[in-house]
């Protein structure tokens, strides 16, 4: 993991052609990055994006473009990356976890997306968790049901296959509703999509090692490579060989 800003790259992040290069890490309803930040075509995602790095400039659906050093987007917001950055940081979250930044009253004007953050001096992934959490207004981290941290350890051994509710919530003595309730309080995110994030990891890992979009779709349970592309998009407003080409991911616990 990067611990200090990387060297420019030779490619222009404004360059539509421009890669995505770093590191990556998916934990519950989050996805972390930390890299060169290429140029997007005007996309909408299901996440809210926090994006930070100098020279930014960004494009909302009416044209209108802004230079920013940091920005957050909520979720469902169209928006481009007009120029990136050769080096800095992003992180996709569920709206659930949010907050209360989805109150602000200019959510789809570019203008409106900039946020008062200094670029950081360290590009690692707990400095990435912090501020997406400042900025959400995320309570610090508590100890996990010690049920739900096994319920996570289930759902990792059952993937690839189909994950049900209730299966889980045997697996850990516990009712359905119970387990439901646990994943929405202490992880801000219901029980399917935290199985659909999983499954996600689970695709992009073998993608980044060469395997062709059909046979990670297969590895992690989607139904065919068009199902696969289809969620990543929307998900996280790329192709999957585009997130997937130079780029580490890491191993993240989430016991917490």
């Amino acid at each position: 993991m990067p611990a200090s800003r990387p060297p420019a790259p030779a490619t222009d992040p404004a360059h539509p052609a421009a890669r995505w290069q770093g590191w990556a890490a998916i934990t519950p309803g989050r996805l972390y990055y930390g890299g060169q930040i290429g140029a997007a075509d005007l996309h909408a995602h299901h996440a809210a994006q926090l994006l930070i790095g100098d020279g930014l400039v960004l494009r909302d659906a009416d044209g209108a473009e802004h230079a920013m050093t940091a920005a957050f987007i909520p979720a469902n917001t169209p928006h481009a990356i007009v120029r990136g950055a050769s080096g800095g940081l992003l992180a996709l979250i569920d709206p659930a976890q949010a907050g209360p930044v989805r109150a602000h009253p200019r959510l789809r004007s570019a203008a409106g997306w900039a946020v008062e953050l200094d670029v950081p001096a360290v590009w690692d992934l707990p400095t990435l968790h912090a501020l997406a959490d400042r900025l959400t207004g995320a309570a610090p981290a508590c100890p996990r049901h010690p049920a739900l941290i096994h319920a996570t350890q289930v759902i990792d051994s059952l993937l690839p296959a189909r994950v049900r509710l209730a299966e889980v919530a045997r697996a850990v003595h516990l009712s359905d509703s119970r387990l439901s309730h646990l994943f929405t309080s202490q992880l801000g995110l219901p029980f399917r999509p935290y199985v659909l994030w999983m499954r996600l990891r689970m695709a992009l890992s073998p993608l980044a090692d060469g395997a062709t979009l059909t046979e990670a779709a297969h590895a992690a349970g989607f139904a065919d490579a068009a199902h696969l592309t289809r969620v990543v998009r929307r998900m996280m407003g790329q192709a999957p060989s585009t997130l997937a080409a130079g780029v580490q991911w890491l191993t993240v616990a989430h016991g917490g």
